[in-house]
């Protein structure tokens, strides 16, 4: 009788050790998926800033055929950030940090200098970017929980500031174009740009994960970033750093430098769905 009783117990408490790693388990997923969510709205809010910046370059610079486009974006932001407000984000104290800059931009009486314009969107950016890669960590999205994505850090922290780095040529790029004119500084950060962009071809880009019936639809979206990359670095040369006179199409530059970002975009999107489905 006391073997069969022992037994019991064993059992019971085996079962229950079970159950309970299993729940953890379980509550473990969701975080993950839940904080997919998130990372994604983050990463769409840091691209509409980014959009921003770049628009208020032009319009700053005398485009004023950027109005209506500004416009629509501060909407897409208010919604957005209004969603985030009412999700576990909201107790990170950089989301707070971003809504009052924002607020603070908007409110702004007079018109920015281009420079300041540009700094302060900077700042916001790169706020974003520390809250994306926090609301990473605390969802258990590193390598430590995800071991078929060794280099899933490059994803939420390289891949988003490669991107940024694009986002800020186009930015300073387009107001170039705008201007007809490349002053020395701007000559100097362009080239600056260009060398990251050259430097996250051939390193950042290689570090990415993959499943293994993904390294197909991998290849070709690493290629076809790669390739844009390139083509956006030799026109910042030939037509914004080096050329005699500026004549580049400020809305033709600006729509080069967001096909380039939304090739790396698409990277950021193919690596979140290969998590999805590994979860």
């Amino acid at each position: 009788m006391e073997i069969i009783m022992i037994t019991c117990i064993v059992v019971f408490v085996i079962a229950s050790i079970f159950a309970i790693k299993q729940k953890k388990r379980s509550n473990k997923k969701n975080i993950q998926q839940q904080g997919l969510v998130y990372v994604g709205q983050i990463k769409q809010l840091i691209s509409y800033v980014q959009q921003h910046r770049g628009l208020m370059s032009a319009w700053l610079n005398g485009d004023t055929s950027v109005q209506t486009k500004l416009a629509q974006l501060k909407q897409k932001i208010l919604q957005l950030n209004k969603e985030l407000s009412t999700s576990p984000v909201s107790q990170n104290e950089r989301l707070a940090g971003f809504n009052d800059h924002w607020q603070r931009l908007l409110q702004l009486n007079n018109k920015p200098s281009v420079a300041n314009s540009f700094e302060q969107h900077t700042m916001m950016i790169r706020n974003l970017a520390y809250l994306l890669e926090d609301t990473a960590e605390s969802s258990y999205l590193t390598s430590d929980h995800l071991s078929a994505f060794p280099h899933v850090g490059f994803v939420w922290r390289e891949l988003v500031l490669a991107t940024e780095n694009i986002g800020q040529s186009r930015a300073l790029g387009t107001g170039v174009a705008a201007q007809h004119f490349c002053s020395s500084v701007d000559k100097i950060r362009l080239n600056f740009l260009s060398q990251t962009m050259a430097d996250t071809v051939e390193n950042t880009l290689q570090q990415l994960s993959s499943l293994p019936h993904e390294q197909s639809t991998h290849k070709v979206l690493i290629s076809s970033a790669s390739n844009q990359m390139n083509q956006l670095i030799k026109t910042i040369s030939d037509e914004l750093v080096n050329a005699s006179k500026v004549l580049v199409n400020s809305s033709d530059y600006f729509d080069l430098a967001t096909n380039t970002m939304q090739q790396m975009d698409a990277i950021f999107a193919h690596q979140v769905k290969q998590l999805h489905t590994s979860l």
